[in-house]
């Protein structure tokens, strides 16, 4: 067996959008994910990309002011009376007026279109950094920092979804000990084909996490049902996932296939709550589940006082 280290993980920086994530070196033009705040080529400090695109979108719009103000200028240069200077500068200030109310109301969308083409025309620059991050992993993985390379992986996996990601990320992740403490992810680690190191991890996240099972995980389980069987255990694998699956009658009813076929593997306490729940829902669909929870309460627990009063 694998030997487990102790861990504790750097917490992740929470953001509304992805995009928030990512810094700049304007100076070297390389794109940074991580979390350090100071370029490791020229020292020069990482700038959030958005902030970047402002400036450049703040640079049209005074590029375009003073180009508005050179056109007044030359408005009442070419004046020859009063009359017509005092129309160039009204016009003026008019036209400033304007610009500026414009510019409140509309600038928003201004930026995020300037930004939409500026992540376009520098998606090249992104991806060789972010390949260039991932050597820095391969790097901590040959030196067995696991923690590193995970900790990196981590962040480097909110811009690239790949299934080499998600199982490098597992890899990782069944080096340590885990527990309920720890931000964990499971949802987001799911392969899109059977992977033997994603059951083995599923296997110690439910021991401290069991509430991370939603409907992917149980559609996962249930598809590849037969290869998790092979692994050691796997009937109480699979057992404890079905159990996982009745925190909501929802999770129930769609994979009570499951629940039904592995019921012998469900703790005292996951039975218990089953037979709850099937009291609770007297309605067509629930007939199977109702018969095999009796099945197995009259089987194992009949002289128990808590299942006597639930059916």
């Amino acid at each position: 067996m694998k030997k487990r280290i102790g861990v504790q993980f750097r917490k992740t920086h929470k953001t509304a959008h992805v995009f928030e994530r990512l810094k700049a070196c304007r100076h070297c033009h390389t794109y940074h994910v991580l979390w350090e705040t100071e370029c490791s080529v020229c020292g020069r400090e990482y700038q959030p990309v958005r902030e970047i695109s402002a400036k450049v979108t703040r640079r049209y719009v005074q590029t375009r002011f003073l180009l508005l103000a050179l056109f007044v200028c030359l408005a009442i240069l070419s004046a020859d009376t009063l009359l017509q200077i005092g129309v160039a500068i009204g016009g003026g200030i008019v036209l400033s007026a304007l610009f500026f109310v414009l510019q409140k109301k509309y600038g928003i969308y201004e930026k995020n279109r300037d930004f939409l083409r500026y992540l376009t025309q520098e998606t090249e620059n992104i991806k060789k950094s972010l390949l260039k991050q991932q050597e820095e992993i391969g790097a901590d993985v040959k030196a067995e920092r696991f923690k590193d390379a995970y900790e990196k992986i981590r962040e480097v996996s909110h811009f690239l979804h790949s299934d080499t990601i998600k199982i490098r990320k597992i890899m990782y992740l069944n080096h340590f000990i885990l527990r309920k403490d720890m931000e964990l992810e499971l949802d987001s680690l799911i392969p899109s084909t059977y992977d033997k190191d994603f059951v083995e991890y599923l296997r110690e996240v439910i021991k401290v996490k069991p509430e991370l099972v939603k409907r992917s995980v149980l559609t996962y389980v249930s598809r590849y049902k037969s290869r998790i069987l092979l692994h050691e255990n796997g009937e109480q694998l699979i057992g404890q996932v079905a159990g996982a699956a009745l925190r909501m009658s929802a999770y129930a009813e769609e994979f009570q296939d499951l629940i039904i076929e592995f019921i012998d593997y469900l703790p005292r306490e996951r039975l218990l709550r089953l037979a709850r729940m099937v009291s609770n829902h007297r309605q067509p669909g629930w007939e199977r589940l109702e018969e095999a929870t009796k099945r197995r309460i009259e089987t194992h627990y009949s002289f128990d006082p808590d299942f006597n009063s639930v059916l």
